[in-house]
């Protein structure tokens, strides 16, 4: 299949290195394996040589390519390159060169790791090219330069900005591609160029669902294109999916509450288009049930940081071109306020947002302020006069329904509320002889104290009783009376 066959000249380069390594790849002929190689030493500390007909063995040169094969290795590699099979795009880092008759390709490692192909994330590992372990790529992530993304070559260069030309034109502000940061050195445009072009590829994805489950679907969006659009169309379709809840009082006006506080959502939704990671290439996700409102973001969270920090106020941006923006087109108020604008917005509540970070994803909780189980609407329960049951009260009696007893540490983690809140609760569910207490000190527990809160069938009383006598305290006359009664 090659032209000219020098092996049996044994002809050999003495400017080669003797083996294959980190840095160094020998290939007897340019074919699809060539891809992982390339991938492995993008994500690299050095530049890396993959030398082609080349014999691993003895570095003996079996071909010397001609010009028309060269020249058909650079388009096919150049295809490869600038397609999507590569992410980020490398462009700008991968060349076709040739010295003493000998082609070979050079790797720039980027800047921008770490570097997928086809998903997948490979390194050296001495002599072979290797899928990367999942912390060899948290470690890159975290290594990651805030505004790699941003400010590196789009792969797309046919890009339109009808949309986000519109958002300038309607604040009668000057649309400036260059002081934007759509444009690199070379003239050519950025990530961030593509981000806000009619042309971006990354979309955010919305589901309404039927329940708490995702059984089944209501609704279903994806919403794509310029940034600000994004942002625009995804808050619209939220709210209108957002109810609104009428409670008469005896005030003369009625009292009205959102399912969810518009700021708060507002926070969150910006934040996830804002800080997500956009070297991952899944959507953004968004998720509507009956009782919450999650938004799960790609990419752990920047530098490395911790969740507590992030909620403590500390701020690390990973695309400061994208926040300069959306900060100039009032997107955004102030840095590093949204997570607190959130909370802010649950503070006199008795349901808190909550908020986890992986290393793949970011999620945004927030509970439904409207939300009541179904099945506890209809749970009978004797309280005192004027008083009225709420969604906390409901979920300590359904957890109380399953379990023997529930603790104040067991109330904060079902509510997500703080231990004075829920010393509080507890207290008010005493008084109202919803709930017994039992116990004191850090062993205090609390069981329900009204048989018509149990469901028929349920051995609750008994086990209750069980439980008093393990615990030491002297059951009542009445729990005698209800045993007998059970076992009857």
């Amino acid at each position: 299949m090659f032209g000219l066959n020098l092996q049996s000249l044994n002809l050999k380069n003495k400017w080669l290195p003797s083996i294959e390594n980190e840095t160094t790849e020998y290939k007897v002929e340019f074919n699809e394996k060539c891809k992982r190689e390339i991938a492995a030493f993008l994500n690299g500390t050095q530049t890396a040589y993959i030398y082609l007909g080349i014999d691993d063995n003895d570095q003996g040169v079996i071909h010397t390519y001609s010009d028309i094969e060269r020249h058909t290795i650079e388009e096919k590699m150049g295809h490869w390159i600038s397609s999507s099979i590569y992410y980020p795009s490398p462009v700008g880092l991968v060349y076709i060169k040739i010295k003493q008759n000998i082609t070979y390709i050079e790797i720039k490692p980027g800047d921008s790791k770490p570097y997928f192909l086809d998903g997948n994330a490979y390194v050296r590992n001495g002599s072979e090219s290797v899928k990367a372990s999942p912390e060899r790529v948290m470690k890159m992530l975290s290594n990651q330069k805030l505004d790699s993304f941003d400010s590196s070559e789009s792969f797309n260069q046919n890009l339109t900005f009808n949309d986000i030309g519109m958002v300038f034109n309607g604040m009668d502000v000057d649309f400036k591609p260059n002081a934007l940061g759509f444009y690199n050195s070379n003239e050519k445009y950025t990530n961030t160029a593509l981000l806000f072009s009619n042309q971006n590829v990354f979309t955010v994805k919305v589901a309404i669902f039927e329940g708490i489950n995702v059984d089944q679907f209501k609704d279903r969006r994806e919403f794509g294109g310029c940034l600000t659009k994004q942002i625009d169309d995804i808050l619209t379709f939220i709210n209108l999916n957002n109810s609104l809840v009428a409670k008469i009082t005896g005030n003369a006006q009625r009292s009205e509450k959102q399912s969810y506080p518009s700021v708060a959502i507002r926070e969150a939704v910006i934040n996830a288009v804002v800080h997500r990671s956009y070297f991952n290439k899944s959507p953004i996700q968004i998720e509507i049930f009956d009782d919450r409102l999650t938004i799960m973001s790609p990419g752990p969270l920047p530098g490395g940081m911790k969740i507590e920090a992030v909620l403590e106020g500390k701020t690390l941006p990973r695309n400061p071109r994208i926040i300069k923006i959306l900060n100039k087109l009032k997107y955004i108020e102030d840095y590093g306020t949204g997570i607190r604008r959130i909370i802010s917005k649950y503070v006199d509540e008795e349901v808190h947002p909550q908020f986890d970070a992986k290393e793949d994803f970011v999620k945004v909780i927030l509970p439904n302020l409207n939300y009541i189980d179904k099945k506890l609407k209809t749970t009978n329960f004797k309280l005192g006069k004027g008083d009225t049951l709420n969604s906390s009260n409901l979920k300590i009696i359904e957890y109380l329904k399953k379990n023997t007893y529930i603790s104040r540490v067991t109330v904060e983690s079902i509510l997500y509320i703080k231990n004075t809140q829920a010393n509080q609760l507890l207290k008010n569910m005493v008084d109202n002889d919803i709930l017994k207490k039992v116990g004191a000190g850090p062993s205090t527990r609390y069981v329900l104290s009204q048989r018509d809160i149990v469901e028929p069938g349920d051995n609750r009383e008994i086990i209750n009783f069980i439980y008093l006598i393990h615990s030491g305290i002297s059951p009542s006359i009445s729990h005698y009376q209800i045993l007998i009664t059970k076992c009857m």
